[in-house]
């Protein structure tokens, strides 16, 4: 993993920001991978596959997201709009005059990657979504009215946690909190999510009442990392995702034509059959509506499958890539 230091460099796109990021060129013709990570990550939680797809010749762009790490971390959350971000990665792969370009997200990463495909489709060869799939426009639905519909569609309502992450003391909870956050964020057993995340207020109690569980092992190589940036850069850029979420997504969604709804580029969508936030059963009946051209893949994991099933998500996601390659 510090071998990937090296790798990063920095540039201040047009509106201001300065984003820090992992560049390997490509090599011999082959593709770049741009990669978007989610919440609460960095850069390197893709470091499996770096490491892999570098081995093979691409090229890689691995942002540190907005509000993340080396990057810049406006408090404005209305910055945060996912098509400011999406036009963000652009200016960076202008930057490095990249063409051949495929687009792949984690989480809040794969909602960048959408708008990447409803506004920038023609700049890449396809799109790719782990764990949380193609999110497309939602111009009229309101937080409340989301919870409502994936309640009735699976039974439980699993955007309650947003009502912490979106809320003014949000940060300062984490903060006072930390141990117990990283419990909640990162568990061994992916189950405890649907009881001590999903529901309404459930969050706020775990953290605020301290309580632990353990850990999954996979991600104890990060956490030194995790626990230095965060402590550094604060809760504040991280948790405006989900502020534009419940404060921004509407309006932002309005500038998107419904004609772009649909990707008519080949897709790949990721699913963790444990991940009980983002469940395959809402993932894959979007990609079935709006994706035409979607290959699904599923991995027994929970919701970070990019690093409890590194060698099965490197070699699905090769083996798609060489099929829309070649």
């Amino acid at each position: 993993m510090e071998s990937l230091q090296t790798g990063f460099k920095e540039v201040q796109v047009p509106r201001g920001y300065k984003y820090r990021y992992y560049f390997s060129a490509p090599e011999s013709g082959n593709p770049t991978l741009l990669l978007a990570h989610g919440f609460p990550s960095l850069a390197i939680d893709w470091r499996y596959q770096i490491a892999y797809f570098k081995a093979k010749g691409y090229g890689l762009v691995v942002p540190d997201m907005l509000g993340y790490g080396g990057t810049d971390k406006p408090t404005d959350h209305k910055e945060y709009l996912h098509t400011l971000l999406a036009k963000d990665l652009v200016d960076i792969l202008d930057h490095e005059k990249l063409t051949n370009i495929i687009a792949i997200g984690h989480d809040w990463g794969s909602k960048t990657t959408s708008v990447l495909a409803n506004l920038f489709s023609e700049r890449f060869l396809g799109f790719g979504f782990f764990a949380a799939g193609y999110m497309p426009p939602s111009p009229s639905k309101t937080y409340e009215e989301f919870q409502e519909e994936i309640t009735k569609a699976i039974g439980y309502n699993t955007f309650g946690y947003w009502g912490l992450f979106a809320a003014p003391d949000g940060a300062e909870i984490i903060e006072k909190h930390i141990e117990s956050f990283w419990d909640l964020v990162h568990p061994k057993d992916p189950r405890i999510w649907k009881y001590n995340t999903c529901p309404p207020g459930a969050a706020r109690v775990f953290c605020q009442s301290d309580t632990r569980t353990p850990r999954d092992p996979a991600h104890l190589e990060l956490q030194p990392v995790y626990e230095k940036e965060f402590s550094k850069g604060g809760w504040v850029g991280p948790l405006n995702y989900y502020k534009v979420a419940v404060d921004g997504e509407a309006e932002d969604s309005k500038k998107i034509p419904v004609q772009n709804y649909t990707i008519r580029k080949p897709v790949f969508l990721g699913c963790a059959k444990k991940d009980v936030i983002c469940t395959p059963a809402l993932q894959k009946p979007i990609a079935a509506q709006f994706c035409p051209q979607a290959t699904v893949e599923e991995f027994d994991t929970g919701h970070w499958v990019l690093t409890d099933a590194p060698d099965e998500v490197n070699l699905a996601l090769d083996k798609w890539i060489s099929s829309i390659v070649a």
